[in-house]
C-alpha cells in the first residue's frame, strides 16, 4: 500500500508540474540555453548554408559508454549529412558535469533527470538553433531515443505560458522521429493531448524488453488524435538498443548490423520525404 501511495504521489507531483512548468518563462528558457549550449554540436553538409537540421535527443546511455565514446549518435548525425542535413547533437550530461556511468544509473532508473525536465533540454537546444544562421528554420525535426523519446513527448503535450513564446517555438518543427521510445509511468506522450502536430514516425523493436510497441499504443493514438500524420514499423528479431554498437557489460540489449543498417537507411528516407506542414499549438 505504501508503494501504491508513494505511485500515485509521485503521479500527481509530475501532472501538476506539466501543467505550468516553470522552465517555459522566458528567463528560465535562457537560462537554461545557456547552461546546455556547451552540449549541442552542429554538424553540417559542406557549405556556408542554411541547412534543413534534425535535431537528435540520446537515450539514457548518454554519448559515452563504459570504455570510451557511444558513436550512436555521431553514426546518426552521418547519416542526416547524406541526406543533405544537418545534425544538432544534443549531450544533457556534460553541460551538467555528470559522469556517464553516474548518469546512466540514475537517469536509466528514473531517480534524475525525468522526461519533463530532459523537455527543458529540448526546448533550449530549439532556442539555441533558432539563433543559428546556419540552420534552415522552415525544415527543423527532432528525432529521439529511448529516454529522449520520453523527453519530447513530454514536450509536445506542453501548453503555451500565455505569451506565444513555446507555440511559436514548436511551430518550426515540422516532424519526429521516436526510436523505440519509453512510454510508460510517468511519461506524458500518451496521457496527455498533443499541442503540436505535424509528421510522426514510431521505430518499434519487436523483442524490446523496456517498452513494447503495444504499451506505447495510447501515445501513438494521441498522436493521430491531435491531427499528426502518423507512421509506425516494428523492427523484426531485434531488443532495445539494436542500434547501438557500444553495449554495458551484461546488457540483455543486442546490437544487430543489419537492422541498423536498415534503421539508417530508412531514416535517411524519412529526412528526405517531404512533412506535413507544421500547424504548432492545438487549442
Amino acid at each position: 500500500m505504501a508503494l501504491l501511495a508513494a505511485a500515485g504521489a509521485a503521479a500527481v507531483t509530475y501532472d501538476r508540474y506539466m501543467r505550468n512548468p516553470r522552465f517555459l518563462a522566458a528567463p528560465a528558457r535562457a537560462s537554461h540555453a545557456r547552461l546546455l549550449a556547451p552540449g549541442l554540436e552542429l554538424v553540417t553538409p559542406p557549405g556556408a548554408g542554411p541547412f534543413p537540421t534534425v535535431l537528435l535527443v540520446h537515450g539514457c546511455g548518454g554519448l559515452h559508454g563504459e570504455k570510451g565514446p557511444n558513436p550512436i549518435m555521431d553514426e546518426y548525425a552521418r547519416s542526416a549529412v547524406e541526406a543533405g542535413w544537418a545534425a544538432a547533437i544534443l549531450d544533457s550530461y556534460a553541460p551538467r558535469e555528470w559522469e556517464a556511468p553516474w548518469a546512466r544509473r540514475r537517469v536509466c532508473t528514473g531517480l534524475r533527470l525525468q522526461g519533463y525536465r530532459r523537455a527543458a533540454d529540448v526546448l533550449a537546444a530549439l532556442d539555441l538553433l533558432e539563433a543559428d544562421a546556419r540552420v534552415d528554420h522552415q525544415h527543423l525535426r527532432i528525432a529521439s531515443w529511448s529516454h529522449g523519446g520520453w523527453a519530447v513527448g513530454d514536450l509536445v503535450t506542453l501548453r503555451d505560458p500565455g505569451d506565444g513564446s513555446f507555440s511559436t517555438t514548436m511551430a518550426d518543427v515540422e516532424a519526429t522521429y521516436f526510436t523505440y521510445p519509453w512510454c510508460g509511468f510517468p511519461s506524458q506522450g500518451g496521457r496527455r493531448d498533443w499541442t503540436w502536430k505535424g509528421g510522426v514516425r514510431f521505430v518499434f523493436a519487436e523483442h524490446d524488453t523496456v517498452q513494447s510497441a503495444a504499451g506505447c499504443g495510447p501515445m501513438v493514438e494521441r498522436a493521430r488524435n491531435g491531427g499528426s500524420k502518423v507512421e509506425t514499423v516494428v523492427f523484426p528479431g531485434v531488443t532495445h538498443a539494436f542500434d547501438e554498437r557500444v553495449q554495458s557489460a551484461g546488457s540483455t540489449f543486442k546490437f544487430d548490423p543489419a537492422a541498423t543498417d536498415r534503421a539508417h537507411a530508412e531514416f535517411i528516407t524519412w529526412l528526405k520525404t517531404p512533412a506535413p506542414p507544421p500547424s504548432g499549438r492545438q487549442d
